[in-house]
């Protein structure tokens, strides 16, 4: 009697699921999932000024109605290479030596193989783990590749850039895959594919876009929707519509599979936007990708926890992609190395309490400039340009374009476009923030491939 009992109650609950599959048990550590678009500008995603009448982002901006959207996150750098370095270590990658693309692009480039990875503290507590997409960190040397880093699926390709409907590039693992479908829409259906196959294991995802990177390219369907605007921004703005779409379909996966409110999500650019995009891409910041200028290093910024994080903050306190690895540590319950120099700071007391970030810490860059306009004629690489350096603190920001001139003084909260340089009504805070740049800068190392001449300009300031 009891037997039958429980089998019509089990026949009643299968009926009224409808034949939908039960999602997993959820596990108690988080999931973690790192969304990273690549030159996306700070001004683009609806929720950070973007005009809907050109493109519209509804998934970026429900990440951000979600969760915590910051308005001061910055990068490492102005450029992929250095930048996606930094992230993935949590450690400024100067200590490494790498300043500039042409220290991640040049034969045998890329984060020595010795350095500790993200996905390694997540794999060794018993994460599933996957890198999907732009991986642009090196694998020729030992220790390089995804999969040695601690990664346990790897579907990318490791450049600066790559087509993106025939990719000669594109691995799955070690195996160079023949054939694929547009890229954006094939890594989120290895994401979404990874999410399923990892049962009730937490997940610990680094999904790199290649979008909005060029080349330019982007589903004719898509970019017919955007046939009111002129063709080349038609392009654009479908690239950004299929980023978006992307980050949607992920979203919706973690819903259907149960994992949604124990998922701790992180977006943001690699760096800053493109010159040669639409006006206002940047959200009226001065210079682009490249620039040592906040529109080279100014990112936008979410971090979405339903579990843990209250829906709806607007951050205003500066922080930077060090803070990842630290703040998803703190989350999954994994005590910081003691052998690994972490160079951020978890986020989560204040997300958590509503309260304050450090409001004194210092964020520091140090690496290349390159101004197109101001380079046009000499046959410097673009991999490889002059130095520049910069350092803030709250409002005030420091930075020296050393070919250029001095150092410059700017107030972001009253000067966020760095339009009026104020050294000479504060020398004492210029040369206060000058000497804790000279002082930080003595981590950094020799550049792998960088002008060591331009590293050596640097080690200069100062003296």
């Amino acid at each position: 009697m009891r037997s039958g009992y429980v089998l019509m109650v089990t026949l009643l609950f299968a009926a009224l699921l409808g034949g939908r599959r039960v999602p997993a048990a959820v596990p108690a550590q988080p999931s973690i999932l790192i969304i990273l678009a690549d030159d996306l500008g700070y001004g683009i995603a609806n929720c950070y000024g973007g005009d809907p009448k050109r493109v519209a982002t509804p998934n970026i901006d429900r990440l951000a109605a979600e969760g915590a959207r910051f308005t001061e996150g910055y990068v490492t750098c102005s450029v992929c290479g250095p930048s996606r370095s930094g992230l993935m270590t949590g450690r400024y990658q100067q200590r490494f030596g790498i300043y500039a693309n042409k220290d991640n692009q040049m034969g045998g480039g890329g984060v020595p193989g010795n350095e500790t990875m993200m996905p390694r503290y997540f794999k060794d507590a018993g994460y599933a783990t996957a890198m999907i997409g732009k991986w642009h960190l090196g694998t020729r040397k030992p220790g390089q590749h995804p999969l040695e880093k601690g990664f346990d699926e790897y579907y990318g390709f490791d450049s600066a850039q790559t087509d993106y409907f025939n990719s000669p590039i594109l691995f799955h693992n070690r195996e160079k895959v023949a054939e694929h479908g547009y890229l954006t829409r094939e890594f989120t259906d290895r994401a979404i594919g990874f999410i399923k196959q990892s049962g009730d294991k937490p997940v610990f995802i680094y999904l790199a876009y290649n979008a909005v990177h060029g080349p330019n390219h982007a589903p004719e369907e898509t970019i017919r929707r955007h046939s009111k605007l002129p063709q080349k921004e038609a392009v654009m703005a479908a690239m950004v519509d299929e980023l978006d779409a992307g980050i949607g379909r992920v979203l919706d996966c973690l819903e259907r599979t149960g994992r949604a409110k124990n998922t701790l999500v992180f977006f943001l650019s690699d760096n800053g936007g493109l010159p040669y995009w639409w006006e206002g891409s940047n959200g009226g910041l001065r210079g682009f990708k490249r620039f040592q200028y906040d529109g080279g290093d100014k990112v936008p910024f979410i971090v979405r926890w339903p579990a843990a994080v209250k829906a709806g903050q607007v951050r205003k306190q500066p922080v930077i992609s060090l803070d990842i690895l630290p703040t998803a540590l703190e989350a999954a319950g994994i005590a910081k190395p003691a052998n690994e120099i972490l160079d951020g700071i978890s986020l989560l007391p204040a997300l958590k309490a509503g309260r304050e970030l450090q409001p004194d810490r210092m964020l520091f860059w140090a690496g290349s400039h390159y101004e197109k306009e101001v380079r046009a004629n000499e046959k410097g690489e673009h991999d490889n340009p002059p130095p520049a350096w910069a350092v803030r603190r709250g409002p005030w920001k420091l930075m020296q374009i050393v070919e250029q001139g001095p150092p410059m003084l700017f107030n972001l909260d009253e000067d966020p476009a760095e339009a009026h340089d104020l050294v000479a009504r504060h020398p004492e805070k210029a040369a206060e923030l000058q000497q804790a740049f000279v002082d930080w800068f003595r981590i950094g190392g020799e550049p792998i491939g960088w002008n060591r001449d331009y590293y050596n300009q640097l080690k200069e300031i100062g003296r």
